[in-house]
């Protein structure tokens, strides 16, 4: 009987994070974009951002690599499709400000902030910085040089299992080759 309580428990939350992934939808473009008016938006979609354990380099939005050598499950990174754009290193260029999933064989969906950010030739991608697991993203901006982030969190006295419902922000900055927490 506890094998077919574990067995459902396991396919529901299955259900839960294939759901979840779907509306997470990437970027894909693989060239620059412009706005209607003519602005210059870059494109991060082929960016190597830098987590804890160390570069992640996209390819069309998505990155992908065993959890382990030789083993056949595969954490997957996505950049999700809400994006904000503004100078945050204050240079005369547009940057990309991006939210990032990253999932695996674990039940979790890690969400992350990073930056785009313009250099004196080309553009790269910065450190992240971890938001939350199983959280709901609700927008990103840029607002002068800072970084907010709207998401749906739990009370910390929750179970991950609970739906976010806590309306929750953070503020983040760019500053000497950093991104930071405000």
């Amino acid at each position: 009987m506890k094998k077919i309580v574990v067995i459902i428990l396991i396919i529901i939350a299955l259900v839960f994070l294939y759901n979840i992934r779907d509306n997470f939808t990437t970027k894909k473009t693989d060239t620059p974009t412009v706005n209607e008016n003519g602005t210059f938006h870059p494109d991060p979609s082929n960016a190597t951002f830098i987590f804890d354990d160390g570069p992640v380099t996209f390819s069309s939005g998505k990155n992908e690599k065993p959890i382990a050598p030789g083993s056949a499950f595969i954490e997957e990174t996505i950049i999700l499709d809400k994006l904000a754009y503004g100078d945050l290193n204050a240079d005369g260029k547009q940057d990309t400000a991006v939210l990032l999933a990253r999932y695996g064989a674990g039940s979790g969906t890690f969400i992350y902030v990073a930056v785009f950010i313009s250099g004196p030739v080309t553009y790269k991608g910065s450190n992240t910085i971890f938001i939350g697991d199983r959280i709901i993203p609700q927008s990103i901006s840029i607002d002068g040089d800072i970084v907010v982030v709207n998401y749906l969190d739990r009370k910390p006295s929750e179970a991950l299992a609970a739906e976010p419902t806590i309306k929750t922000s953070k503020q983040l900055v760019y500053k000497s080759g950093k991104f930071l927490e405000k």
